[in-house]
């Protein structure tokens, strides 16, 4: 074990004892749920009119060139997974014009310099409750920066496997991967389905076909409308199988404009359009928020800071009716 690990398993804070509202189940359950959307018509005046106290999820798919990041900011909970690229600094920026003010659980799907990067600039920047990572080490200085972040922010620390189920507020999350790590880090990707209300969202990191058919073999419930393509739409990834026993609606891939990988790979993108699924890119589209009630939602790509601080007013209005309910109990 390396002084980093050993130093993080030194100082786990458990859930149970942080009280900060992070509450575990044992259930392993979920349920499918039909097939819902929100035509582009509707406007944010009628989402605001139609969630009622339940409150709204803003899924944000930020544009972060060849890397990934994704927040999920609801009415109770705020998760990021992943953190962008270490040769960047945009991730902070994004978060701030988001109104983020703090993070309930920030989740390094693998240790990979494009989806831990910028873990110390977040850590430094709000306070995280919890951090999640896979277990699997890397050599690389970002790699041990990201751990020295994590030990100096004084989150929490866990490593999650699959069949756990946590719910962060009226989020329900579902460790689908991994059971354990063997090194190889694409395949100890921590992959993970999200519940809100009647939505699923599918997010699996750079997770390639051979993680895929081991969750398929786990026989765990992975439909979702919202499916977030592995490893940058990479071939590695979205398997025809996999594809179909999600039957998403829509796709979402995280990838760098005319970068040397040539992700999203051709083949991928045309297997799920001939699946009926809208694809959405970061590369294309910049930043992808999805906004949904928990019944239905609406796809959004955005080119700027300012249209994410615009769409975000509604989100701070939002927690601010959830703060004021808060105190009238």
């Amino acid at each position: 074990m390396s002084v980093y690990r050993f130093r993080l398993f030194l100082i786990p804070l458990l859930l149970a004892t942080a009280g900060l509202g992070l509450t575990g189940c044992q259930d392993n359950g979920g349920r499918d749920v039909a097939p819902v959307s929100l035509t582009r018509q509707t406007s944010e005046l009628e989402y605001r009119s139609e969630r009622g106290a339940s409150g709204a999820l803003f899924a944000y798919f930020f544009d972060v060139g060849q890397g990934d990041a994704t927040l999920l900011d609801g009415p109770d909970f705020t998760i990021l997974i992943d953190a962008g690229r270490h040769s960047r600094s945009d991730v902070v920026p994004y978060l701030l014009n988001a109104g983020i003010e703090k993070i309930d659980l920030l989740v390094g799907t693998h240790p990979h310099a494009d989806h831990i990067g910028q873990f110390p600039d977040v850590l430094r920047s709000f306070p995280v409750t919890e951090v999640w990572m896979s277990g699997d080490e890397h050599t690389s200085q970002t790699y041990e920066r990201a751990l020295d972040a994590v030990l100096a922010s004084g989150a929490g620390y866990h490593e999650p496997r699959a069949g756990e189920v946590i719910e962060i507020g009226s989020a329900r999350i579902e460790v689908l991967h991994p059971r354990e790590i063997n090194g190889n880090l694409h395949d100890g990707c921590v992959a993970l389905r999200l519940l809100f209300g009647e939505m699923a969202f599918m997010l699996t990191g750079d997770a390639e076909t051979r993680t895929e058919e081991q969750i398929l073999q786990s026989g765990q419930r992975i439909r979702s409308q919202i499916l977030k393509l592995g490893h940058h739409g990479s071939h590695t990834s979205t398997s025809e199988d996999f594809l179909w026993a999600v039957r998403p609606e829509v796709a979402i891939y995280s990838a760098g404009a005319g970068n040397s990988y040539g992700h999203p790979h051709a083949e991928v993108i045309q297997r799920v359009l001939d699946n009926g699924v809208q694809v959405y890119g970061t590369d294309r589209d910049g930043t992808i928020v999805v906004v949904t009630d928990g019944h239905r939602y609406e796809v959004r790509p955005l080119r700027s800071l300012d249209q994410i601080a615009q769409v975000e007013g509604t989100a701070e209005a939002r927690r601010s009716e959830s703060r004021q309910r808060s105190v009238s109990r």
